[in-house]
């Protein structure tokens, strides 16, 4: 049986917010999954659709890297 990655697993919300943004996406799919992964788990103290949409419409570069 095959246990799900929840550590590397992006959060609905989170997918969501990617999708709608070209630019954050293409980022994020440029990161190494160390940074990743970091990401992933600050998106879990994410409370709202629009703290969400603001965190990923400013991932940048400068910010994980």
């Amino acid at each position: 049986m095959h246990t799900p990655d929840t550590e590397n697993e992006i959060p609905l919300g989170f997918s969501m917010a990617l999708a709608k943004n070209n630019a954050a996406m293409s980022y994020f799919s440029t990161l190494t999954p160390a940074h990743r992964r970091e990401i992933i788990a600050h998106t879990h103290t994410i409370r709202s659709k629009e703290e969400m949409d603001k965190f990923v419409s400013n991932l940048d570069k400068t910010m994980w890297i």
